[in-house]
């Protein structure tokens, strides 16, 4: 057989085993699907019950259908829309305690006007309004990109939601079991006249704890569920009793109304809504937008962990958003990524779209069939359901978060949860918000403001001075007291730089003449830095200091000169585009009010005379070089030109500047008569390093590499008398450039 014809047999056996394995990858992602839809459609049952009970039981059927209804169009649209293709998406059990206090204090509100009032529909357009302002801000996220806000969530004020739910759950698991209210002040009622409907839930929510925390298996929950009511209606049958006793007795949901389950209300019933006390409900709104948007992200990032795979955050609340703004139009509640069900999707192979479709089909399935189907489900299992997801919860936060936390922050997390089960979600949500604010605050203003504290005779402007001048500075240098601050600049940090600045200006007993704020590491600046700053100025002026701050952002130096910190031709307080430059101020100030130096101002002539022991001398060497006058703004050379000479400088002044993409950016050194510029270039025969500019008019003389040649050949005692000269220069170039590191570690 040639080679060609075992190719042609040989491919349809490869298309087998293709066809073969995409089938069985296949019925992976519907027998995953199938077991998350049966989930879903549970959780539904469950969370209905949580919202719709007391004064709504008899609208329970209603209810799931609501549940159910959600289930399908914020699971289709969100599969389709996802970024990650097995998302499985439904009611979450976190906002559906807080719609079950907003149908409380609907009702409430209702009945206290009129206590025969239906308040059902006012609850139903309650819930369809926060779908849409939920899904509006679902969208507006994903629209500007803001799905990174999670990264920015306290994790204690994060944590704390979740206590408080799981609080709210726990509650609403024994107002489930009993079909009572189970607020703070029943309790003692609910359990006295209900202990063993509510002790068997609470023993169901416990096992499920106990084994879904030991084992992982992915078919465990389902089956302990199906168990569980079959060990009911065991215990039933062995009983003797039936039924109909279980309905009478309160033990199982049903029975319903012989209805639809859907939809929960018709068009005439809108006209019995509520309007004032719907508002009145705006803050449970907001409470169901804020805690599902931090869901959202946090289960998308929490899938991201558990897969590893890639979830785009802002696409995610797009999907989102468009899912429950359609669902608010048949008044669904809030839905959106179940981290859980979508994990396991993607653990068991089932990569496709279709496994959220196939998943959200079930809940279909139960929709059409009625509510005679779920009638029959024993109230101690749902409520041991919902029981066990706040059980989870506040394991999570409350035991394992008080290893994991600080203990500021685990107060934190318990204050959230005494304020939720004491007052409620949303004052639960704005005291934690308010207390992680306060202490952030306190966190932050205790990070050092200061980066770098350096005298002025550490830390020196680029400038070369003459050997009168650095006399001048190395005797008086200390009136210069340089700070160079960072991070952010609020009412605490700043304080605590008025404070530094106040006992080092106090402690020198009035040596301190300049002190100097360098900006250049600083990305902020509030508003309530700015009386702190006043005291500065205030204190400055009172103590002979004056203020110089260098490289200040546009925004900040709108703020300074907004609180008057900075006002316009006052010298207390003056503002320089850079640290070089406001060094290079106050030293030219130092100087001018400092006594006159008894050292010559520094000459060409004068230092060549002494390097070549007398004028002779010198005048051979100048018989090597070419006289240049350079005019104000003339470049002596560019940076990255080949280095063919050097310059000597008789009088005037150049200055090296850094640039970047041929614009001067930095200057380097500015540098007076008696100075070399260009020696390293020649020496080392690398190009130009910097550019060097005449400042204003100046003489200089050229020495050319071919002279520099020619010198040591015909007078090699001048030329080693040069080259010590040069060395000479760089050596002072150099302690005066090491001057500001070792003041970093005085």
């Amino acid at each position: 057989m040639t080679q060609q014809e075992a190719g042609d047999v040989a491919e349809p056996v490869r298309e087998e085993r293709r066809g073969s394995a995409k089938r069985r990858k296949l019925v992976q992602a519907l027998l995953a699907a199938a077991v998350s839809g049966t989930l879903v459609v549970t959780f539904d049952i469950s969370l209905a019950a949580l919202v719709f009970t007391h004064d709504f039981a008899d609208r329970l059927s209603k209810g799931i259908g609501i549940f159910l209804v959600s289930s399908v169009i914020v699971g289709v649209i969100v599969a389709l829309l996802s970024s990650f293709r097995p998302v499985i998406a439904a009611p979450q059990e976190d906002a559906a305690v807080i719609f079950a206090s907003m149908a409380s204090a609907i009702a409430a509100g209702v009945h206290k006007i009129d206590p025969n009032a239906d308040a059902f529909p006012t609850v139903i357009v309650a819930i369809a309004l926060t779908s849409v302002v939920a899904g509006g801000f679902f969208l507006l996220l994903g629209l500007l990109r803001l799905g990174v806000l999670v990264r920015f969530i306290p994790y204690p004020v994060a944590g704390g939601f979740l206590a408080g739910a799981g609080w709210l759950l726990v509650q609403g698991s024994l107002s489930v079991m009993s079909g009572k209210p189970a607020t703070l002040n029943m309790l003692p009622d609910l359990f006295s006249s209900s202990l063993d409907k509510v002790l068997t839930g609470l023993v169901f929510g416990v096992l499920l704890v106990a084994l879904l925390r030991r084992y992982t298996n992915l078919l465990l929950l389902p089956i302990l569920l199906v168990g569980s009511t079959g060990v009911f209606y065991l215990i039933l049958y062995i009983s003797d009793s039936n039924v109909t006793q279980a309905f009478a007795d309160g033990w199982l949901l049903g029975p319903f109304p012989r209805e639809a389950l859907w939809p929960p209300v018709e068009a005439a019933d809108l006209k019995k809504v509520n309007w004032p006390v719907l508002f009145d409900s705006g803050g449970n709104m907001v409470a169901v937008t804020v805690m599902a948007a931090i869901t959202v992200l946090l289960s998308a990032s929490g899938v991201e962990l558990a897969t590893e795979q890639e979830i785009d955050l802002d696409r995610e609340l797009r999907a989102t958003g468009v899912a429950n703004i359609v669902g608010s139009m048949f008044g669904c509640v809030v839905g959106y990524m179940s981290m859980p069900e979508s994990s396991m999707n993607f653990k068991t192979g089932a990569n496709t779209r279709l496994a959220g479709l196939f998943a959200a089909s079930v809940s279909g399935l139960v929709l059409v069939i009625g509510a005679d189907a779920i009638s029959y489900y024993p109230r101690p299992v749902l409520g041991g359901l919902i029981a066990y997801l706040g059980f989870h919860f506040l394991i999570n936060t409350l035991y394992e978060g008080y290893f994991r936390l600080r203990r500021t922050e685990y107060l934190v997390v318990v204050l959230i949860l005494l304020v939720v089960a004491v007052w409620g979600f949303l004052l639960g949500v704005a005291v934690g918000l308010g207390v992680s604010l306060i202490l952030f605050a306190l966190s932050y203003s205790r990070i050092e403001v200061i980066r770098n504290a350096i005298s002025g005779l550490h830390l020196r402007s680029n400038v070369a001075r003459s050997d009168g001048e650095e006399m001048t500075l190395l005797e008086r240098a200390k009136q210069l007291y340089i700070l160079q601050l960072q991070g952010y600049v609020f009412f605490g940090t700043a304080y605590n730089l008025l404070v530094s600045a106040q006992q080092r200006i106090q402690s020198t007993d009035g040596e301190i003449r300049y002190l100097l704020l360098d900006f250049r590491h600083v990305n902020g600046l509030d508003s309530s830095a700015i009386a702190s700053f006043l005291r500065l100025r205030r204190l400055a002026k009172a103590n002979g200091v004056r203020l110089i701050l260098t490289e200040v952002p546009a925004d900040i130096r709108n703020h300074l000169e907004r609180g008057e910190v900075v006002i316009e031709n006052d010298d207390q307080c003056r503002i320089y585009p850079d640290l070089d430059r406001g060094l290079e101020a106050c030293e030219n100030e130092i100087i001018q009010e400092a006594p006159p130096s008894m050292l010559p101002p520094p000459m060409l002539f004068y230092d060549l005379q002494d390097v070549f022991n007398g004028r002779p001398e010198m005048l051979r060497f100048l018989n090597y070089l070419e006289r240049v006058e350079a005019p104000a703004g003339f470049d002596l050379f560019r940076q990255g030109d080949i280095s063919k000479d050097l310059y000597l400088i008789e009088n005037g002044e150049l200055t090296a500047w850094l640039e970047i993409d041929g614009k001067k950016v930095k200057r380097l050194r500015t540098m007076g008569p008696g100075s070399v510029v260009g020696e390293s270039g020649l020496y080392m025969g690398e190009k130009r390093s910097a550019t060097v500019t005449a400042s204003r008019q100046s003489t200089l003389y050229r020495l050319t590499e071919e002279a520099l040649h020619r010198m040591t050949e015909e007078a090699p005692e001048l030329a080693a008398a040069f080259h010590h000269f040069v060395v000479t220069l760089l050596a002072r170039r150099i302690v005066h450039s090491t001057g500001p590191v070792k003041s970093l570690f005085n």
